[in-house]
């Protein structure tokens, strides 16, 4: 396939390995293909991981790529980790469900997201911009975090979103490492494991709001019928 065909992603493959120039610190972005690309209601995603070099110079080999660094995009709390709960299931179920998981959270007990989305367009500058560097079977980061939610970046604005959480959260630039607002993260997200621990069962809920939910029901098809 010739290089000019990546800079179609209807090309792209699992493992394809791409490069984009930060020109303002002479270093480069490598963008590593987890995902394919797929089509959600409105748009067209894939997932990628994101390195970034030490310098100017170009990795050109998997030994090379593999020593150079992740870039974290988000961060969630240790005691968040459980989230979110699958439908209707506690949070008893939820920790037996991920018993096998294991978890490498920082001194901050902060656990990072390496894995996100990019919503691609049709034509865009970016794609004359990628440098391919070709297919390469990288390995995630040991204490990469994944829950389904991953942060989703707009491809015109990916190298600039990328370099930021390089700076916030590899450089611990961010506000999040400051003591008091650190302690402040850390309550709330005790609160929200207090929540999640003490959340009644699915049956539970539906004996003490059940009734409710049929009366609010039946005063819709009511007001439906008089309409009709």
């Amino acid at each position: 396939m010739k290089l000019l065909d990546k800079q179609k992603y209807e090309n792209w493959q699992i493992g394809d390995t791409f490069a984009l120039k930060l020109e303002e610190v002479d270093r480069y972005l490598l963008l590593i293909l987890y995902g394919t690309p797929y089509a959600t209601s409105c748009d067209v995603r894939c997932k990628f991981r994101a390195k970034i070099t030490k310098d100017e110079y170009l990795p050109k080999t998997k030994e090379k790529i593999d020593a150079l660094e992740f870039i974290k995009v988000d961060f969630i709390h240790f005691y968040e980790r459980y989230l979110p709960l699958k439908g209707g299931e506690t949070y008893a179920e939820c920790v037996e469900r991920q018993l096998q998981k294991k978890y490498y959270p920082d001194e901050y007990d902060y656990l990072y997201y390496y894995l996100f989305e990019v919503e691609l367009l049709k034509r865009s500058r970016v794609y004359k911009e990628l440098i391919y560097l070709g297919n390469f079977n990288i390995n995630s980061s040991i204490d990469d975090y994944t829950n389904g939610n991953e942060q989703l970046f707009f491809l015109k604005e990916l190298k600039d979103e990328l370099y930021k959480c390089y700076t916030n959260y590899n450089l611990r630039e961010s506000s999040v490492y400051n003591m008091k607002n650190h302690a402040e993260i850390e309550k709330n997200s005790f609160v929200t494991l207090d929540l999640m621990i003490n959340m009644p069962s699915m049956e539970e809920l539906w004996k003490m709001y059940g009734h409710i939910i049929k009366k609010e029901k039946k005063k819709k098809r009511d007001t439906l019928t008089k309409v009709k």
